[in-house]
């Protein structure tokens, strides 16, 4: 999702940010071009004019609850790939939102409002379960991450959907990594860091989504032992332009393998981007360079395809999504 503002809720789900899903062409993965899959249409009433609710600010409990058991909602997977071999070796899971009478719905509009009403938790425990049953028939190199509200977090339940989702789709814990952002350590941090540990007891990592666009202090990377750090697009851009971009992004990448996480870097758009980053040491990078979000059947092609080179010997295997350095 393009230019979003840096904000804790709003990332749930971004959307890399067109709602469509576009054409894609994996280089160097398996060489397979996705159809387009069209959710730009929009359900309007004659004339064109959009009918009630005629503004997403508008929306209410009720809508988010019809829109989940009207499945109005559908999610698109972006995939990550190994800095050194360029293999896919997860996908983040991104929600998309096709009102009948709004057409689709940005993430950014619809997030925070779903965690005013409350209706994050139904949303996300959704998302939860829809991401893990799309993995469980993904190859076992490949997790699949899911933003985490700060809302969800905060719910004492949420690690028990976590294992109601993982045990209904067979998916081991280790193939989900849960994204939480830097508003996360911005409430309660005490009930963080309680949620954070009852997560990590499952088997599941946990990573820090949109690193350095909020106001955090560095010690909470410490306190939270975060298995994975990832950089938000806002320090990638103008990369090879100027020179205090490439030395803050070494050094939120030296930071975190003092700390001993992964490090993936977001919003990689041209080629100049990822050498830099390979050349700082970045574990994985993710972007539009490398794909779009595709629906689940595109990912899952994907990845059968990779994992057909994988035994054909045409490619180097993936590095296992719990490898990266430590000190």
């Amino acid at each position: 999702m393009r230019s979003e503002p840096a904000v804790s809720s709003q990332r749930l789900h971004r959307a890399e940010d067109r709602q469509g899903i576009e054409p894609v062409q994996l280089s160097g993965v398996a060489g397979v071009t996705a159809p387009r899959l069209d959710l730009e249409r929009s359900a309007t009433g004659s004339g064109g004019a959009p009918r009630v609710p005629a503004r997403i600010k508008d929306l209410k409990a009720k809508d988010f609850r019809a829109a989940l058991a009207g499945g109005e909602f559908s999610l698109a997977y972006q995939p990550i790939v190994s800095a050194a071999t360029g293999a896919i070796t997860g996908c983040e899971a991104l929600l998309r939102w096709q009102h009948p009478f709004l057409g689709p719905v940005s993430p950014a509009d619809f997030v925070p409002l779903a965690e005013e009403t409350g209706a994050i938790r139904p949303i996300g425990a959704w998302v939860l379960e829809a991401a893990c049953r799309q993995a469980a028939v993904w190859p076992d190199f490949c997790r699949v991450s899911v933003n985490v509200s700060p809302v969800q977090l905060q719910d004492p339940g949420f690690a028990d959907r976590v294992v109601a989702a993982l045990r209904a789709s067979g998916l081991v814990a280790s193939r989900l990594e849960l994204e939480l952002t830097e508003g996360v350590l911005m409430g309660d941090v005490a009930v963080a860091l309680e949620g954070v540990a009852a997560l990590r007891a499952l088997g599941v990592s946990i990573a820090l989504d949109d690193f350095g666009t909020g106001f955090s202090s560095l010690g909470y990377l410490q306190r939270f032992a975060f298995d994975r750090l990832k950089i938000d697009r806002t320090f990638i851009r103008g990369l090879g332009e100027a020179r205090e971009s490439w030395f803050l992004v070494r050094t939120m990448h030296d930071i975190a393998r003092h700390f001993g996480m992964a490090v993936t870097a977001e919003g990689i758009e041209t080629e100049d981007e990822a050498r830099m980053l390979r050349e700082i040491g970045a574990t994985e990078l993710q972007g539009f360079l490398f794909s779009r979000p595709v629906a689940g059947a595109v990912a899952t092609a994907l990845l059968s395809e990779q994992a057909h080179r994988l035994r054909s010997g045409e490619a180097e295997p993936p590095a296992k999504s719990s490898d990266h350095p430590v000190p």
